[in-house]
């Protein structure tokens, strides 16, 4: 997994309306509740996922403008517009615990068009690499997750980065050791799934992506 370079000026205010999405955030007057958040990407089971992650109902998205010059909060118009285009010109979803001041992100999702995927292994999962039977290639590991789906995209404009593609990548990066819960790999992947198949329905490619609703169990588990 890549670090992913947070910028020190980032302002955190609160990325969602305060509308609550779930009975459990009732009362609460700060951040956004899960389904709100990421541009409303997280299905229920991705939702659940993300507060056992965090430990936490509340959630803020970055603020600011990225290097294409758009608004850093996730946007699945601009993630699919950007698949071609380098790294930081990305629409990415970078998420913090609502309250907390300490700058580190809970965790950040982008995506990007692939030519290529790792080769998937029915004997790929140990104690800190579990693989997953998800699009053609997922595995998630101890800096955060991965999931490569089938999705034929065009580079749009003569400065992309990227031509011409048959895959997609979704790229999380969240540190196992900062999260909370007993299924963090799970989770991780749960949440990232949805935000795939977001995308892959934004992308016009649901049909061929093999991305189901419900992660199946881990491979060789």
């Amino acid at each position: 997994m890549k670090a992913l370079a947070i910028t020190a000026a980032a302002v955190l205010v609160s990325g969602c309306s305060n509308n609550a999405d779930d009975s459990d955030t009732a009362g609460q007057d700060t951040g956004a509740p899960a389904g709100k958040v990421c541009d409303g990407t997280m299905d229920p089971s991705a939702s659940a996922a993300l507060r056992r992650l965090a430990g936490s109902d509340r959630f803020d998205e970055l603020t600011g403008t990225n290097e294409a010059g758009e608004p850093n909060t996730f946007s699945l118009t601009r993630a699919v517009k950007h698949l071609h285009d380098e790294y930081l010109k990305r629409s990415a979803c970078r998420l913090y615990k609502s309250g907390d001041n300490s700058g580190q992100p809970l965790l950040e999702v982008r995506f990007s068009a692939s030519s290529t995927h790792p080769s998937a292994s029915a004997t790929e999962s140990s104690s800190d690499r579990i693989s997953y039977p998800l699009g053609v290639y997922a595995l998630a590991g101890s800096n955060g997750a991965d999931l490569f789906f089938r999705c034929p995209t065009k580079a749009t404009t003569g400065s992309a980065s990227v031509g011409d593609t048959n895959y997609i990548k979704a790229e999380m990066s969240a540190i196992a050791n900062n999260l909370h819960g007993d299924s963090v790999n799970k989770d991780r992947m749960v949440v990232l799934n949805s935000m795939a198949r977001a995308v892959a329905k934004a992308a016009g490619c649901a049909s061929t992506a093999a991305l189901p609703a419900e992660v199946p169990a881990a491979k060789g588990s």
